[in-house]
């Protein structure tokens, strides 16, 4: 039902994916609902973003507006070996975690200009510091949650600003998906110059 494009660029130190429906390439705008109502289509991206070849990467995708939503949906994952060796720090959004029994929670950054969705520590917090080893150390069940909010968030949030969707996580060792004004943390440069 769903199949991957993967271009190799950098040297194999970047992967660039897209997700076909049959022969065509699924938009942004499509990926927003699947994410959020197809329990199929998430174990298939779940399961593309855990048989990646890097022990740790940032994920990104191109910046969306209302006016691009349409737009072929596609992301990169961008080798970060300096994730494999940190620690999870649970610390950093520990009074989130302590005020909901939710799976996954979202609130704003500190700066107040990127929305964060977080995954609670529901497992052993080694699951936690990056995408990576979220997607092949957590329940399943809160990897869906994780993207169901994501689609979610993004799809309330979605207006005629540019916004960047990725995982950076050296700033902070407890994995965050970032709805960013900005690119402040992107690495692929064609995806930060393009909004």
């Amino acid at each position: 039902m769903w199949e991957s494009q993967i271009e190799s660029l950098n040297s194999g130190c970047i992967q660039k994916i897209s997700i076909f429906s049959q022969t065509r390439r699924v938009t942004y705008s499509e990926v927003i609902q699947l994410w959020q109502q197809a329990e199929t289509f998430r174990s298939f991206f779940i399961s593309l973003l855990a048989s990646a070849p890097f022990s740790a990467y940032f994920w990104e995708t191109p910046p969306i507006t209302h006016s691009t939503v349409n737009q072929e949906f596609e992301f990169v994952l961008v080798d970060s070996p300096q994730l494999t060796k940190v620690e999870p720090e649970l610390s950093s959004f520990k009074e989130y975690f302590e005020s909901t029994s939710e799976d996954v929670i979202t609130f704003p950054n500190l700066n107040q200009d990127a929305l964060l969705v977080v995954p609670c520590p529901i497992a052993k917090s080694s699951a936690y510091p990056h995408l990576a080893t979220f997607v092949r150390e957590a329940p399943k069940s809160q990897q869906h949650a994780l993207w169901q909010t994501v689609g979610s968030v993004l799809e309330q949030n979605l207006n005629d600003r540019s916004t960047w969707v990725s995982t950076s996580g050296l700033g902070v060792y407890w994995l965050h998906v970032r709805l960013d004004s900005y690119p402040k943390y992107y690495s692929f440069n064609p995806y930060k110059i393009a909004g």
